[in-house]
């Protein structure tokens, strides 16, 4: 499969401290990435440098198979959505869209702006971009993202500063654009990347820790557990502590986190607790989520 965007030893400095370590990554053609990582990983810092508005220390990117140089035109290929866009306050949508394709030299189309605004639901507003909630001014940045049609969607944290609605919003739009975009779409928020991507990279500390698919995640780092709660989970943890099928139990918000042996059937536990007398009032499978990754990976 043909790559979006491949990055090869990408390292990048700011004066003595390594923000990127040497990092290789391929974005395939049509996918959702998610990139993920806390803040200050080094997610922006990479799409900083796949725009050129930051010089690299080494390495090379490559946008559809040709690698970045000095010519900026690759950058027609690229929709890009900051994490707090600003525009201009006594603007409409409409205005705004007709503003940027003539700032990218670009033909004005109002039926394809009017499309473009449709899609991501402004396009029965008249109001004046000032008088925009965050959502809306998050949902323009994505058509204005979209406005001249490339082939690339870079998104950087675009549902950081959003309540749930506008977050849901965003994450609409994306599951729309799967398969007609590629979309590199960076966040810390990992409940959202587990909704919508195909894979993603996990970084942490400028390095690359992990790529994979979400079914490879589920396959290689989800492992049967359960969430127990009983009358006395003290009791509960000094019979888990005893037991060789048991690989490990934590105290959770809804209980006792048990992680058991991989062929174990669960009625085997619970047969135990029962035979020993304890007074369940909570006995659930816990599927684990990409939060549980990012911890397991980065601890």
């Amino acid at each position: 499969m043909k790559s979006a965007i491949k990055i090869t030893n990408l390292t990048k400095y700011y004066d003595d401290f390594l923000a990127l370590d040497h990092i290789d990554l391929t974005v395939n053609t049509g996918e959702v990435f998610g990139f993920i990582g806390k803040n200050g990983a080094g997610k922006t810092t990479t799409i900083n440098l796949i725009l050129s508005l930051l010089h690299k220390d080494d390495g090379e990117i490559s946008i559809l198979g040709e690698q970045i140089k000095d010519d900026r035109n690759y950058k027609y290929d690229i929709g890009y959505v900051p994490d707090v866009p600003v525009f201009p306050h006594y603007l409409t949508a409409e205005e705004y869209l007709i503003y940027a394709c003539e700032m990218l030299d670009y033909p004005v189309d109002k039926q394809a702006i009017q499309d473009i605004l449709s899609f991501v639901g402004l396009d029965e507003t008249t109001k004046q971009v000032g008088n925009y909630s965050r959502g809306m001014k998050q949902r323009l940045a994505i058509a204005q993202a979209l406005v001249h049609d490339p082939k690339i969607l870079i998104m950087d944290e675009p549902t950081s500063a959003l309540d749930p609605i506008g977050r849901k919003d965003v994450l609409d739009i994306i599951t729309k654009l799967k398969g007609k975009k590629t979309i590199f779409y960076s966040t810390h928020i990992l409940e959202d990347a587990e909704k919508v991507c195909d894979r993603i990279g996990l970084i942490d500390h400028g390095q690359i820790k992990l790529v994979k698919s979400i079914d490879a995640i589920k396959t290689d780092y989800i492992q049967p557990m359960m969430i127990i709660d009983t009358k006395d989970n003290q009791q509960l943890e000094d019979i888990l502590s005893k037991l060789d099928y048991v690989k490990q139990y934590r105290s959770h918000h809804q209980g006792v986190l048990v992680e058991l042996s991989d062929d174990l059937s669960d009625n085997t536990l619970l047969t135990e607790l029962v035979q020993h007398d304890i007074i369940i009032t909570r006995y659930i499978p816990y599927l684990p989520t990409l939060e549980d990754v990012f911890i397991e990976v980065t601890s």
